[in-house]
């Protein structure tokens, strides 16, 4: 197997998709637990 083919490939990525990409996850994991707090909240 040639392992030199892999080594050869270079994911180029901005660092400006990575802030956004951080800050969707950060929005999501927030909606989420703000959904599980007023759903056990209205539970009782």
């Amino acid at each position: 197997m040639n392992d030199q083919a892999v080594r050869d490939v270079v994911v180029v990525s901005d660092d400006s998709d990575n802030v956004v990409d951080a800050i969707a996850a950060v929005a999501l994991v927030a909606i989420f637990v703000a959904t599980c707090v007023y759903w056990v909240a209205s539970q009782g």
